[in-house]
Formats: C-alpha cells, sequence, structure tokens
C-alpha cells in the first residue's frame, strides 16, 4: 500500500462527538444562539462553553456577544475559513468509512470474504 490514508487528513480537533455534533449543527444555520445550541444539542453551559472555546481557538467558529432587549445573548456561528475547513473534514472523514480496500485486497492474495487465495 503506497497510497495516503485518508484518514491522515483528518483535523482531530473535529473528530470529538461533541465538537463534531456542534460543526455538523453550525453547518446548516447562519447563525445561532449559545442558548439555543445548548438546548439542542443537550449539552450543559460548561461543557458548551469548553468545546466552543476549543473550536474559537482553531479558528472554526466565531463567537459574538450582543444585547438584545437589554439581555446578553451570545451568537455563535461557523467561521468562513470554518465552514470550508468542515466540508473538507466531511469529504475525507466520507473517504475514510467509504474506502474500497478491494484493490489492495486483491493484490494480497485475499478474497472479500477475507478467505486467503491459494497460490496455483
Amino acid at each position: 500500500m503506497t497510497h495516503e490514508q485518508p484518514r491522515t487528513r483528518l483535523v482531530t480537533v473535529m473528530h470529538s462527538p461533541m465538537r463534531l455534533a456542534i460543526l455538523g449543527s453550525l453547518r446548516h444555520v447562519q447563525q445561532v444562539t449559545f442558548a439555543d445550541l445548548r438546548e439542542a444539542l443537550d449539552l450543559s453551559a460548561a461543557e458548551l462553553s469548553r468545546q466552543l472555546a476549543i473550536l474559537e481557538k482553531a479558528e472554526l467558529v466565531e463567537i459574538a456577544k450582543l444585547r438584545e432587549l437589554r439581555r446578553p445573548v451570545t451568537q455563535v456561528r461557523l467561521s468562513e475559513s470554518g465552514r470550508e475547513r468542515f466540508e473538507e473534514y466531511l469529504r475525507h472523514l466520507r473517504q475514510v468509512v467509504q474506502e474500497d480496500v478491494q484493490e489492495d485486497v486483491q493484490e494480497d492474495g485475499v478474497q472479500e470474504d477475507g478467505v486467503q487465495e491459494d497460490a496455483p
């Protein structure tokens, strides 16, 4: 096997199940309030804050603290580069789970069912 494995291109900061869920949710909206995101993902405020801080440090999300009707509201959105990087991550993830090993397996003399072929 000489080709690069798709798994080597996965960005590990996105690979955490919670961060993957956050990014997946943000992928479908322009922006969302912290409270709505917390509720949608069924996370505590502390855990969501921790995960968002990691994503913000990696420049995947942007967080804005605003005031609406005299109340503080935190808005979260994917950054432009974060959106592109997440789409790229998803492409690589699909390659990992859909990679066809048939060519490599046949070269090694192993059939698709995992049975070693006998040499002629």
